[in-house]
């Protein structure tokens, strides 16, 4: 028996950092009750080396080892998920396992025996089985294992009668079938994992831990009557705040049974997701807006600063855990049963939410992840393999939960994996891909991904007004005013974020009248006297990502009154020019245009286009972002 020799580690920076600080119903990434992790009591600490291991063909561990990199599994194609009519067959999986393998990939995860069947009464987990089968009698050097899933849930999970401390019945039948596959399999099962985020009190379908250990329990007992399950490994995975003791549902006595739990499983499998904590956790999305002092960065700049956070939240996360079931059994690894991070979404992760989906983040998240837990001697089963458009809302194709693979469904392979397109290619493979390959996605032009990718929300700066100020803009508008598009129907679009305290203009040929477009903030029943006031000041800036173009035409920045109409500086074919960052700009009432009547005004801020610059062809779809908007004495 040959013990592959893990890496020496090197977590003496992440000590210093850090010291004195699926198959889902619903997600296994949604979580809209995580806290911060309580600090423990002490830093991450080197893995245990345990003395019985899953093993490889060649004797060496495949837990832990950067030789078998891991990947969470799901094959299903289709945007629902159907008994008897698309089940994925043994070819599809075949053709998953030569792209999987050509990736680095030797170790999946699945997530339930059961589930559902095909017309020849064969689940998923036969059918992957069977194709990693064929492939192994086809070519004696292929290699592929296996975590198998095994689904658990209450009595009476997704009904209005749910009983969570009862077995759903279902359960024991799932076990029963992870027992039969694992004797007919055991050179490619190598962990059964009992429950998925089945204990974490934010799922619906959860359990009490004394059920997960009742079924932990009795895998461990029935591994050992027979020789062939001798290296198997039994594991449940969970989410890190059960495994920190934050999250046990609630009292002493299931305390007690998951220290028991920690007792019996041969190693911990733990999720955390940075991704939804940026929207979940209140305290981290604050940390993940972009701080005053980082504005003037580049994009990169600050999307790599958002990113190294976000990969010292995740450790913090993983020490809390750690320090928790060490006290319990320090002889227990931890390994990675999910993490990851969505690329595409319109449900709360992409523009106008956190802005943390894309591709560029994935690959800082993924690679930053790898290099961690290959140091640590953990695995890391990334989330996803490939995209599934079953899950998340049906109703919407840019759900984060359908794009968090490392491919998507029509064969175009994501940043993290650009360079395994050529070699895909060449070996032939192909998943039903529309041209017949798979290509990079972006073409593999970095600069364009890069236009598509966003920084996170900028964090507000504001100030108390100096006395003698009216604040049109500060966390929210003035009393009784609203923003808004002119004419009917509008011509632009404007509405302000009330958790960032931003204003955003939208203007689009879509919307333009043949005039051109423009916006405005007031209340056309409300005048307002502003006679006294001598300037007015804001934040500028405008967006530019795959949905915007930095704005190049001119535009007008002012305010209306009454009689007098619209005051008006203007910008990039005047004194000022639109950037991608902040500018703080301070007008003269007196240099703004036109005959000014300023105890009637009815829209003490508005933006428009030129006149001409529209019919000239110049305007394309734009966004300009307002802040800290005042009047000043």
């Amino acid at each position: 028996m040959k013990l592959f020799k893990l890496k020496a580690i090197s977590l003496l920076s992440v000590a210093m950092a850090l010291a004195g600080c699926g198959d889902e119903v619903p997600s296994s990434t949604e979580n809209p009750d995580t806290g911060n992790p309580t600090p423990p009591t002490t830093e991450i600490v080197p893995q245990p080396i345990p003395a019985k291991f899953p093993q490889a063909k060649n004797g060496d561990a495949i837990l832990g080892n950067p030789e078998y990199q891991a990947v969470s599994y799901g094959a299903w194609r289709s945007t629902a998920r159907e008994n008897g009519i698309n089940v994925p067959s043994v070819a599809e999986q075949k053709e998953d396992m030569k792209i999987l393998s050509s990736l680095g990939i030797k170790m999946l995860r699945t997530y339930n025996t059961q589930g559902f069947t095909g017309v020849d009464g064969r689940t998923e987990a036969q059918n992957l089985l069977d194709a990693i089968t064929q492939l192994k009698a086809e070519d004696p050097d292929f290699e592929m294992y296996v975590m198998l899933g095994v689904w658990i849930d209450a009595k009476g999970s997704y009904t209005d009668t749910v009983i969570h401390d009862e077995n759903n019945p279902a359960n024991y039948q799932e076990v029963a079938a992870a027992k039969e596959l694992a004797l007919q399999y055991p050179d490619i099962i190598k962990v059964i994992a009992v429950g998925n985020e089945a204990m974490v009190n934010w799922a619906p379908y959860h359990v009490t831990p004394d059920i997960i250990l009742e079924h932990v329990s009795d895998l461990q007992t029935w591994k050992k009557a027979d020789p062939k399950t001798s290296d198997l490994w039994i594991t449940t995975s969970e989410n890190y705040a059960v495994w920190a003791g934050e999250d046990n549902n609630g009292n002493n006595g299931n305390q007690i049974a998951l220290k028991a739990l920690i007792n019996a499983v041969d190693y911990v499998s733990l999720h955390t997701y940075a991704h939804h904590d940026t929207k979940y956790n209140p305290s981290f999305a604050k940390e993940w807006q972009v701080p005053l002092e980082d504005q003037h960065l580049s994009k990169e700049d600050i999307i790599e600063n958002a990113m190294d956070k976000v990969h010292q939240y995740t450790l913090t996360q993983i020490q809390a855990a750690q320090a928790f079931i060490n006290r319990v059994n320090a002889s227990k690894p931890i390994h990675i049963g999910e993490t990851g991070w969505s690329t595409v979404s319109t449900d709360g992760f992409g523009l106008g939410g956190t802005q943390a989906a894309d591709e560029y983040k994935q690959k800082l998240f993924h690679d930053n992840m790898r290099t961690f837990t290959d140091d640590f001697g953990a695995s890391l089963f990334f989330f996803q393999a490939f995209d599934e458009p079953w899950k998340g809302d049906p109703a919407n194709p840019n759900h984060s939960e359908k794009h968090f693979g490392l491919i998507d469904i029509d064969c175009n392979v994501k940043y993290v994996e650009w360079d395994k397109v050529e070699t895909l290619n060449t070996l032939g493979l192909d998943r039903d891909c529309p041209n017949g390959t798979f290509n990079a996605s972006y073409s593999g032009d970095l600069p364009s991904l890069l236009d598509d990718a966003l920084t996170p929300p900028y964090e507000v700066d504001i100030a108390p007004p100096p006395e003698g100020t009216f604040v049109v803009l500060g966390e929210t508008l003035f009393d009784g005013a609203m923003a808004y598009g002119w004419d009917n129907p509008i011509t632009a679009w404007a509405g302000v974020n009330d958790d960032t305290g931003i204003l955003t203009v939208v203007a689009s040929p879509d919307m333009a009248a043949t005039w051109g477009w423009g916006a405005g903030v007031g209340n056309p029943d409300q005048n307002l006297n502003l006679s006294d006031y001598n300037k007015v000041t804001f934040k500028v800036r405008g967006v530019n990502n795959a949905e915007s173009t930095l704005a190049k035409f001119g535009f007008y920045i002012g305010f209306q009154t009454v009689t007098g109409g619209n005051h008006w500086i203007e910008f990039n074919s005047g004194n000022y020019t639109l950037t991608e960052s902040w500018q703080t700009i301070t007008v003269d009432i007196k240099d703004f245009s036109g005959n000014k009547q300023l105890s009637q005004v009815n829209s003490p801020f508005t933006v428009a286009s030129i006149d001409g610059m529209f019919n000239a062809g110049l305007l394309t779809h734009s966004e300009l972002e307002f802040k800290d908007i005042s009047w000043v004495k």
